[in-house]
């Protein structure tokens, strides 16, 4: 495993954990905007980082066959039933209620990013459509949200925070299609560098340009000796053969 890798699988774990811990709920539960804003860093930050750092694992068998539909019905479905008035109410009210649905809201997350960040997976082509067909949905809660003059849950009472965290539902989820795209075609008009040469043959003469042909490569070398012909003198025009 890459040293990027470790880095990235060591630094999702601990902040998929930290968001679970009942400090950080508690913290979260105070305002609909900190919850939503916590949401929002697991969605576009956290969970890709695990996601990328999981990758390098060699035995990842059950996230290795999720199909890319399932892993947009996986996000929405975490997205959509998070923010459902019913779901946020019981969740101010019970800690473990609350926690329970940021971790289904970290593997609902986890499917959605793993087509994308898995070795073999879809091509760059394909991540790119996946993303924007996978930013749609999410635009309709956050536009809900933020628009609408009625509060829609009894756990907090404040217009202005809800529609601040429609604002952000609505931004995350423009940000994460933006900025995804913008990462895949980044690396698709970066050049990949060449592999490493391990054998014990000397290098091209510094004369000649990097990746030139290889007939040019043997004009510096010698040129075969014939083998088992004797060299004849060439007859010129004032020599007369004898008869």
């Amino acid at each position: 495993m890459a040293g990027r890798h470790r880095a990235a699988l060591i630094a999702g774990s601990l902040l998929s954990a930290g968001a679970v811990l009942p400090p950080v709920a508690a913290l979260a539960d105070r305002r609909l905007s900190l919850h939503m804003l916590l949401e929002m860093l697991l969605l576009a930050l956290v969970v890709p980082l695990f996601a990328y750092g999981a990758g390098a694992l060699r035995r990842v068998p059950l996230a290795a066959r999720v199909h890319p539909v399932i892993g947009i019905v996986a996000l929405n479905v975490v997205l959509f039933g998070s923010q459902l008035p019913t779901v946020m109410d019981l969740a101010s009210k019970n800690l473990l209620v609350q926690q329970a649905t940021l971790v289904a809201f970290i593997g609902g997350a986890f499917l959605f990013w793993w087509p994308i960040v898995r070795p073999g997976g879809l091509s760059p082509i394909a991540k790119i459509g996946y993303l924007m067909v996978a930013g749609v949905p999410p635009t309709i809660p956050g536009i809900t949200l933020a628009l609408s003059h009625h509060l829609f849950y009894q756990a907090y009472r404040s217009i202005e925070d809800q529609q601040l965290a429609g604002l952000m539902l609505f931004g995350t989820a423009k940000f994460a299609l933006v900025f995804g795209t913008f990462v895949i075609l980044w690396r698709m008009l970066t050049p990949q560098p060449e592999p490493p040469e391990h054998d014990d043959r000397e290098g091209q003469p510094a004369d000649l340009p990097p990746g030139a042909p290889a007939w040019l490569e043997r004009l510096d070398g010698e040129l075969p000796a014939e083998a088992g012909r004797p060299r004849l003198p060439v007859p010129t025009l004032l020599q007369r053969p004898s008869s």
